[in-house]
């Protein structure tokens, strides 16, 4: 088992992403978690566009996509019920398709999220929230 990592925690992605790039993290949901959430970020600059914003909500107990262009947040869109549980490891793939986002959660398509920006535009990928994070691997 792998230490933790401090939060929030990036990776730079100084070649961006493109259509077959995955994403795998790792990690446990505290047992008190409110909200975490996982970013593509076009730059690393504070306020910077996200081409994906994947934010588990177990407040809420929901997990919202949605994209920022230019400071302002786009149309949320909501995956089917919520695939996580506090004080539960948790394994989340992004897949990067020729359409967008795929998330999947365990072993389970979760959801699509279609692109809003272009996936070369990502620069830095953001995991902060109350998660506990294992790992973060880029394929």
């Amino acid at each position: 088992m792998s230490g933790s990592y401090t939060i929030p925690h990036k990776t730079s992605l100084p070649e961006g992403i493109r259509s077959g790039t995955v994403l795998r993290i790792r990690g446990v949901i505290p047992d008190k978690a409110g909200r975490f959430h996982v970013n593509f970020l076009c730059s690393e600059e504070e306020g910077a566009d996200a081409a994906l914003h994947f934010n588990p909500r177990l407040d809420t107990s929901e997990v919202v996509f949605n994209s920022k262009q230019q400071g302002s947040w786009g149309r949320e869109e909501r995956g089917q019920g919520i695939p996580f549980q506090r004080g539960q490891p948790f394994e989340v793939l992004v897949i990067v398709t020729d359409e967008g986002f795929k998330t999947v959660v365990g072993d389970s398509h979760y959801h699509h999220f279609r692109y809003r920006l272009p996936p070369a535009s990502v620069r830095l990928v953001e995991v902060g929230g109350d998660v506990q994070l294992e790992s973060v691997k880029i394929f």
